[in-house]
């Protein structure tokens, strides 16, 4: 896991004053108190489950907010193989190595299929490669290269 990528701000529980005015709230509050506690009577009792409720939201929030992806992570691999009677496609979770793919398509595909890697960015979007079965070491390496995201025009 990455340590290079900025950490979550605070997320703060509800104090009221500031920015966090309770008429901005009350109706998120109330909604929760019906939601999680309407079956007791006690008004303080149900106020509790909604503390406990809004804590454990903030916990869950923060650790939500940390597994937030790297513009260049990976989502996911499609690996598409296209002949004249058949296609087939798969999706894999991270790239293969240049030699593991020239196996799979060794396997897999007759001579004139076309392979196509897509690789899956989290904000950059899609990164197809493509080359058409036989082919050697240095097209597998080009297929296989990681995707990067394009540098910013400043």
């Amino acid at each position: 896991m990455s340590t290079d990528r900025p950490t979550t701000s605070s997320l703060e529980v509800f104090h009221a004053g500031g920015a966090a005015h309770p008429a901005r709230q009350a109706w998120l509050l109330q909604e929760l108190e019906h939601w999680f506690a309407s079956d007791l009577p006690d008004g303080r009792a149900r106020r509790q489950v909604v503390g406990t409720a809004l804590r454990a939201a903030t916990a869950d929030a923060h650790r939500w907010l940390d597994e937030r992806m790297a513009p260049d992570a990976v989502v996911r691999i499609d690996l598409h193989l296209h002949g004249p009677d058949r296609e087939r496609h798969s999706v894999f979770p991270s790239l293969p190595s240049p030699l593991a793919l020239l196996l799979i398509c060794l396997d897999q595909c007759r001579v004139g299929d076309e392979v196509v890697l897509v690789q899956e960015l989290a904000k950059a979007g899609r990164v197809e490669a493509r080359a058409t079965w036989p082919f050697g070491m240095d097209e597998a390496e080009t297929l296989t290269r990681p995707a990067r995201v394009p540098a910013a025009a400043g």
